[in-house]
């Protein structure tokens, strides 16, 4: 805290640490990255979709970091809804996504308007977290998010021709000072 100019108001620093490895960076990498890169795989997977297991192990990747989020304050009164929530509807739509079954014309053009409507709700946490960096440097827990990097890197081996794009999101996320192990 310090004076604004001689002032009897009070000025606030709020500054964050975004460093490469550091708590905040390791959360921005998700929204920079880990669900642009889930959304580029799904692009090429909407001819066919997944598979009911496949689709079961993204959303418990998606849960975890829903489960990241809960962490986090809303950032004050005019800020909207927690970031919970905006990552809670975009596994909704991912689920609605994996739902439509079939390779037929109808079918494929269902999950080409979810996947559109999964990309909007992307922005819409991608604009959630850069205006909540502060509440987020300082309510992250580290050891949650190297658990869900590490549920990721398992679960990206076992498929790494399906998930390309993730599995090379991770494989940066490493190179670049995140940890798995």
């Amino acid at each position: 805290m310090k004076q604004n100019n001689g002032s009897n108001q009070q000025e606030f620093t709020r500054t964050v640490d975004n460093t490469r490895g550091s708590t905040l960076w390791s959360f921005n990498f998700i929204r920079t990255r880990i669900l642009t890169d889930l959304l580029n795989d799904l692009m090429e997977l909407e001819k066919s979709g997944v598979n009911d297991s496949t689709c079961d192990e993204i959303q418990k990747m998606l849960g975890r970091i829903h489960n990241l989020s809960t962490e986090v304050p809303k950032g004050g009164l005019l800020s909207g809804s927690p970031l919970s929530k905006n990552i809670d509807r975009f596994i909704r739509t991912y689920v609605e996504w994996n739902k439509i079954n079939g390779d037929n014309n109808e079918s494929i053009n269902e999950r080409k308007k979810l996947l559109k409507k999964l990309r909007k709700r992307r922005q819409s946490i991608s604009n959630k977290i850069r205006r909540l960096q502060y509440e987020l440097n300082n309510n992250l827990d580290q050891k949650l998010i190297d658990e869900t990097y590490n549920a990721m890197s398992k679960f990206i081996n076992v498929l790494p021709d399906i998930f390309k794009n993730l599995s090379k999101s991770l494989s940066d996320y490493v190179k670049k000072g995140g940890a798995i192990t």
